[in-house]
């Protein structure tokens, strides 16, 4: 019995010696690799870390529609060709080398093909109102296959699909220029932009029912990537934040709505009647919501890259915003801080941005201000990385909650590579007459100050 009792411990304490041992270096393994390739995010991935938004108010409906169906109201006219597919001469640069996901070089003969299929010289000949009936890609030339640049940098490769350049949500209506060759795509004009969306996800609108459509009352989802059904139990799509669906009738828990000849049931937990009204409670749903989403370049796998989040994000809110980041920036009322050092920019931001609803941005790049959090500046966006030193990315890969120097105390990182040393305009949603003024003299007194010192 002693020998059994000496033989169990020994055993016993071997076992969990080598459980421990075996457990460690994974676990340290995988906290290196996390050191090496991704950016410490230094703020809680929460909601409750951001400060209250004291107001309450609500947007026009028929302001974000009358820009939401743009495309059915507006008669193009026939301008450079080129200039609408910009893409096919950059994919055509014989300096330019383009990669498929399996990192295997696209030889320029693919492209060639594609862009003959594009069908460019039937540009304009139909002129059909149409509406998206599946989510569905935007795109600057007629394929499904992503196209990448040097997938062998974490810079480049996925989720950085360069033949992507938005989502088109389902209820989008788009108006048709002409279909490829093959007829697998139309080429669009949707409220974002021009590109081609696979034509089986379109459905045609006659004038009447167009009309009908557009002066219907709106929904917006309140949940991120909810399924919605049919009458009958069937999946129909799946909802995205920032997409705004019509109804005609309610029941119990239930709305009821038709997107094209989808019957469809929206329920009273997911979604909200449009626009959202903005105040703390719905600010904070649709965070939590859209926190922690993983980075999609274009709208990747229906993610979100920075403009995209902050352009869903107040879709919800009926606050309608360009497509692309630096469009967003100059659509507002917006002030040049370039000139400000890395602390003016910080003492301006505390001064005069408002939670939720100013925007920091930079070449590139912008961000959503959500006010103090831990006693610093923070801001919200969906972000790749942080620049190195060796042109690399400290991954962050993700919509995150950061502060405005986030990196600042990594070696890998230069000073002039912060996001806080690259941020150049401040815009605001909203901004009275009297606010702008004092900024506007604000600015100016500090400009003539650094102009001084340099004399």
């Amino acid at each position: 019995m002693r020998f059994f009792l000496i033989f169990f411990l020994c055993f016993f304490l071997a076992c969990s010696s080598k459980n421990k041992n075996f457990q460690n270096p994974s676990i340290k393994n995988t906290q290196n690799l996390e050191a090496q390739f991704y950016a410490s995010l230094e703020l809680k991935q929460n909601i409750s870390e951001l400060s209250e938004l004291k107001q309450s108010k609500k947007n026009s409906a028929k302001a974000y529609k009358d820009k939401f169906f743009y495309a059915w109201h507006i008669q193009p006219k026939i301008k450079n060709t080129q200039d609408i597919f910009w893409s096919f001469q950059i994919y055509l640069n014989p300096n330019k080398n383009y990669y498929f996901f399996n990192k295997k070089p696209i030889d320029k003969a693919y492209f060639k093909a594609l862009i003959d299929n594009a069908n460019t010289k039937d540009f304009l000949k139909l002129k059909k109102k149409a509406l998206v009936i599946e989510n569905s890609f935007l795109r600057n030339i007629p394929t499904q296959t992503a196209i990448l640049q040097n997938p062998f940098k974490n810079s480049e490769g996925v989720p950085f699909d360069y033949s992507l350049d938005s989502v088109l949500n389902v209820g989008s209506p788009v108006l048709i220029s002409h279909y490829s060759k093959d007829k697998r795509y139309a080429f669009v004009l949707a409220e974002s932009g021009w590109g081609f969306v696979e034509a089986k996800n379109l459905t045609l609108f006659d004038e009447r029912r167009a009309r009908t459509y557009e002066n219907l009352n709106f929904l917006t989802p309140i949940k991120e990537r909810v399924s919605v059904y049919d009458e009958k139990g069937k999946f129909a799509f799946e909802a995205r934040i920032g997409a705004i669906y019509p109804y005609y009738a309610e029941e119990k828990g239930y709305f009821l709505s038709k997107i094209g000849d989808k019957k469809v049931k929206l329920s009273k937990k997911h979604f909200s009647p449009f626009p959202l009204r903005f105040n703390d409670t719905n600010v904070k749903t649709l965070l939590a919501q859209l926190l922690s989403r993983p980075y999609g370049w274009g709208g990747y796998d229906f993610e979100r890259d920075c403009s995209l989040f902050v352009r869903d994000f107040f879709a919800s809110f009926g606050v309608h915003l360009p497509r692309n980041s630096r469009a967003q920036s100059k659509a507002l009322k917006n002030f040049d801080v370039s000139f400000l050092n890395n602390r003016q920019k910080q003492d301006f931001i505390t001064k005069f941005a408002k939670p939720y609803e100013s925007l920091l941005g930079m070449k590139g790049h912008i961000m959503l201000y959500v006010g103090k959090v831990q006693d610093e500046n923070a801001a919200i966006h969906a972000v790749w990385g942080l620049r190195t030193q060796d042109d690399g990315r400290l991954l962050i890969a993700q919509t995150a909650l950061t502060s405005l120097d986030i990196g600042k105390n990594d070696d890998r990182i230069k000073a002039e590579d912060l996001l806080l040393s690259k941020i150049d305009l401040i815009s605001f949603i909203s901004l009275s007459e009297a606010q702008s003024k004092q900024i506007k003299e604000y600015l100016n007194q500090i400009e003539q100050k650094t102009n001084q010192g340099k004399k």
